[in-house]
């Protein structure tokens, strides 16, 4: 019950698909309920940092949720629609970069084990 280098690369590679799978899935849950979930990253971020827990947990909810924050609050100043047209093309990329990114992730695994 050791573990081998694959499964240690496996691991890795699998809390990797995690965070990419958890930031894409934030930023739907964003395109649908919008004002709800942007107000749930502002109150779980602490605004000036002080303390150590207080900098690991943003760390934390940046690392885990944030690529759709920062993307939709830099397309903030555009109608509802437009806003909405633009975050989904945004959400589309991030989807198929990420895909791109585990698959090269999955090869790299493959040829160093």
């Amino acid at each position: 019950m050791f573990l081998t280098p694959d499964d240690i690369g496996e691991m890795i590679l699998l809390a990797v698909a995690a965070v990419l799978a958890t930031q894409f899935a934030y930023g739907c849950t964003i395109l649908l309920l919008e004002r709800t979930m942007l107000d749930f990253y502002d109150l779980s971020i602490y605004r000036p940092a002080t303390t150590v827990f207080q900098k690991i947990q943003n760390t934390f909810q940046k690392g885990l949720l944030g690529s759709g924050y920062y993307i939709y609050t830099k397309i903030g100043k555009y109608n509802w629609f437009v806003r909405k047209i633009l975050f989904l093309l945004a959400l589309s990329v991030q989807g198929i970069l990420s895909i791109i990114v585990y698959t090269l992730l999955s090869l790299i695994k493959e040829l160093i084990v």
